[in-house]
């Protein structure tokens, strides 16, 4: 009996002596990622990084991710994996990793994470779990900690809309006893996504008026010769564009005297008293043909004028007088043209 209590005591001391030992991990808060409000770039493309091109970098505060009262164990594993996300088959690459691309509720946006141990390399984070450090025989007490980097990416048409908070990683460790919910969280807050747009033009001139200076038939040189001139502006006000995003602006001009002509020499109105001259409208160097009163893009004689953000569009316009045949009849010689513009 003496030996027999003896060896019980000799066991439960031992069995306290392991108790004592015992390893055991604890996370920190779950950490909540904030981002500024993203403007998609105009002309994103699909596969191309949405915000900032080098991502959005997490590190994890000074009470760190996990906390381990003593080394851990021998091949014991800080594992971090993505939950609650989608993949949209797509990867991404940066910094020399390919990511896999998971989806977000915003159409058109994905997002990839890449994650490190502060003192090890970046490695791609995935739904099945990457391992960040393994224990070994000379690991000792230890505080981890974890350092991220999201990136967004376009994988569509992206409409704008709000990314909403979510719990998207755990860090955990396996072959190790951990407390609380057994993983530390890294949750994303509200995203907020502005789509690019396009601005809205208005035009600043509805009716431009050209004065033409008076001129004497002696001014002239012949058929196709010219005389006076000025020059006046169409005015746009191009506004409300977001992201950079730009709207091309074109014009047709129509001789509202004869709307079928399609040259380059604008009619006398039925009013004027002079003949053998006629009227130009010059953009630039370049003689103005016109066109029928249309918003269409493309319609004959319409011309480009540019593309343009948010601004103040100048489009000059200079009329002169030709003469069209070698009689000239002196008198009044007024012209009359709309302009239409159109946009896309």
């Amino acid at each position: 009996m003496t030996r027999f209590s003896l060896a019980s005591v000799v066991l439960g001391g031992w069995m306290v002596a392991l108790e004592a030992q015992a390893i055991t991990c604890a996370p920190g808060p779950a950490v909540n990622i904030s981002i500024p409000p993203i403007t998609v770039a105009a002309g994103q493309q699909i596969g191309q990084v949405v915000g900032s091109a080098n991502g959005y970098r997490f590190d994890s505060p000074p009470s760190s991710a996990l906390r381990c009262t003593t080394r851990i164990a021998l091949g014991a594993q800080a594992r971090l994996a993505l939950v609650n996300s989608t993949p949209t088959g797509r990867t991404f690459f940066a910094s020399g990793l390919s990511m896999p691309v998971y989806a977000t509720n915003v159409p058109g946006v994905g997002f990839a994470l890449m994650a490190r141990d502060p003192n090890r390399p970046f490695m791609a984070i995935n739904t099945a779990g990457v391992t960040l450090i393994v224990g070994d025989a000379r690991a000792r007490p230890i505080v981890l900690g974890l350092d991220t980097r999201i990136y967004f990416v376009a994988t569509g048409a992206i409409t704008g809309g709000t990314i909403t908070a979510r719990n998207i990683a755990r860090y955990t460790i396996t072959g190790t006893p951990i407390t609380g919910a057994g993983y530390y969280a890294v949750n994303f807050s509200n995203v907020t996504i502005n789509a690019s747009r396009k601005p809205t033009c208005r035009v600043s001139t509805p009716s431009v008026a050209m004065p033409m200076p008076a001129v004497a038939a002696r001014d002239f040189r012949g058929v196709g010769s010219f005389a006076g001139s000025v020059t006046r502006n169409i005015t746009l006000s191009c506004a409300g564009g977001i992201g950079g995003a730009t709207r091309d602006v074109f014009v047709t001009v129509t001789d509202q005297t004869v709307p079928a002509n399609r040259s380059d020499v604008l009619s006398l109105t039925r009013t004027s008293v002079a003949s053998g001259v006629a009227l130009q409208l010059l953009r630039g160097n370049t003689l103005v043909r016109y066109g029928a009163d249309s918003t269409t893009i493309g319609n004959p004689n319409q011309w480009l004028v540019g593309s343009t953000g948010n601004a103040t569009v100048q489009i000059p316009l200079t009329a002169r007088y030709i003469q069209t045949a070698s009689s000239i009849r002196p008198g009044s010689a007024n012209g009359l043209a709309s302009f239409t513009m159109s946009y896309r």
